[in-house]
């Protein structure tokens, strides 16, 4: 399997952190409180850092699609539970928390809509979802910053999409009933919790 994200993973910390500051961290780890419990499935969770301090008390499944990512979270994360998967999600367990932290902007909607398919099949009822990601930009700044990450994540890792999806449809279309949200920036970086309230 390619490793589309070879070049950028050694240096997409420390890149996000010079634009972003720890704004990005903060937002993935918001809503990640004690409460979070049961089988926790993350999926495109990068280099583990952002969990680092949980994971002691976490189990589930760990997806990536980035070798060099998953290599790094399985250091990272040594002492949880977790087992660590490499390629598109598929799993047989049931699932009682699931964290998206900035990926479902790097998917198309036919991608997305496998995903899901994939995903519900797998979620307990009252199942909850933790979205962290960029949404449309509010200014002629935040406009030109996600302009160039765009093309940049196009050119280096082939991502196939040119805007920001409209995650508030596709997920009230899958079942999912937004519960909590925090924004920052006007609303260009949220974290939101959203409750699966149907099979």
């Amino acid at each position: 399997m390619e490793d589309k994200y070879r070049w950028v993973a050694p240096i997409y910390r420390r890149f996000s952190e010079l634009v972003f500051g720890k704004q990005l961290a903060l937002a993935n780890r918001y809503f990640l409180t004690s409460e979070i419990e049961g089988n926790i499935l993350i999926i495109g969770g990068g280099d583990g850092l952002d969990y680092q301090d949980l994971a002691s008390r976490w189990k589930g499944e760990y997806w990536e699609l980035s070798k060099w990512m998953l290599e790094a979270a399985r250091k990272n994360m040594k002492d949880s539970q977790f087992t660590f998967h490499l390629g598109a999600f598929y799993s047989k367990i049931p699932f009682d928390w699931v964290i998206l932290p900035f990926v479902l902007d790097t998917m198309s909607d036919q991608d997305f809509q496998v995903l899901f398919t994939e995903l519900k099949k797998q979620l307990n009822p009252g199942a909850q979802l933790i979205l962290s990601d960029f949404f449309p930009p509010k200014n002629t700044f935040q406009k030109l910053v996600s302009y160039l990450m765009i093309r940049v994540f196009r050119v280096i890792t082939q991502h196939p999409r040119h805007d920001f999806p409209d995650y508030g449809k596709w997920l009230e279309e899958n079942g999912f009933k937004l519960i909590d949200e925090k924004k920052w920036k006007e609303g260009w970086i949220r974290s939101q919790v959203w409750k699966l309230s149907k099979a």
